[in-house]
């Protein structure tokens, strides 16, 4: 200390760096984390026309994480009881699965499982934003709006992504992935930073 000032032990006094808004934190980390479980599904959407099973069980195993937490827990009055249907949805789209004929097909869990997948997403974002972020909670509605918003807006640009990725990938991108080429992919050699 000189002349008996004292440092600012907060972040702003570091480096000159301003210190980040709480709210900004708060809504970023909701947004961040919904796109990262939306984005891969909304694309493979757009370039396949189909939803990957892996994509629905990452989603699937996240809710029932949480499911289970407050089951074992037995948390109350964090969630409205449709919050806990909504976490449980995952799981009945695996029975339903399981229990379904295969010989002739049931044709509408697929849709079920674009529906969880789109609507879950932002839905589950929401929730886990709701338990996981102790800042959430005191951000204006609008600020939490934004953040959903955010997670659809990402999940849209993703589909368009992955609709017209021949625009901007190869055919040789999608096999040095390990992924199938999608319908319409373009000729060309894989993207190479060297």
């Amino acid at each position: 200390m000189v002349g008996g000032a004292s440092r600012d032990p907060s972040p702003k006094g570091k480096r000159g760096l301003p210190e980040i808004d709480p709210a900004l934190r708060a809504a970023a980390a909701a947004s961040a984390g919904g796109t990262l479980v939306i984005w891969w599904p909304a694309f493979t959407l757009g370039a396949y026309g189909a939803i990957f099973f892996d994509a629905v069980l990452a989603i699937w195993a996240v809710a029932t994480a949480v499911l289970l937490s407050g089951l074992v827990l037995r948390t109350r009055g964090v969630l409205s009881w449709g919050g806990w249907v909504a976490l449980a949805l995952p799981s009945i789209w695996i029975v339903l699965a399981v229990v379904a004929p295969r010989t002739h097909g049931f044709r509408y869990l697929h849709y079920f499982e674009v529906v969880l997948t789109l609507v879950g997403a932002p839905t589950l974002t929401w929730l886990l934003s709701r338990i996981l972020l102790p800042d959430y909670a005191e951000l204006p509605e609008r600020h939490r709006l934004w953040a959903v918003a955010v997670t659809i807006a990402v999940g849209v640009l993703a589909f368009l992504l992955g609709k017209f990725n021949y625009l901007f990938l190869t055919c040789a991108d999608f096999d040095i992935s390990g992924d199938n080429t999608p319908p319409g992919c373009a000729d060309g050699p894989p993207f190479h930073l060297l």
